[in-house]
């Protein structure tokens, strides 16, 4: 008996394009290390792009606007900080310093 495969894409259908594996190499790269700085988002986000775009999928970039998007919002992370302290929710939620 096999272990099924993890379903790592939330907003698109993983078995279409192989977006699983680009997916899955987004949360290994950024998301699952606990974040980075924005560079390092900033190269898991168009490792991300990259992949799905090799893969001819359509929904490459309207992922990577939204892949961006939500990840400045939300999963900005900072050094020494937890997360949900993306740029934009710090001005909502006026996150300490």
């Amino acid at each position: 008996m096999s272990t099924p495969e993890r379903d790592y894409c939330y907003f698109i259908d993983h078995r279409k394009y192989n977006r699983n594996v680009g997916c899955r190499k987004h949360d290994n790269m950024y998301g699952i290390n606990g974040g980075g700085s924005e560079r390092d988002r900033w190269r898991a986000d168009m490792t991300f792009y990259r992949h799905m775009k090799s893969n001819g999928d359509p929904m490459a970039l309207p992922s990577l606007l939204a892949c961006l998007a939500f990840g400045w919002f939300c999963w900005n992370y900072h050094q020494g900080k937890g997360p949900w302290r993306g740029q934009l929710l710090r001005r909502f939620a006026k996150a300490p310093k």
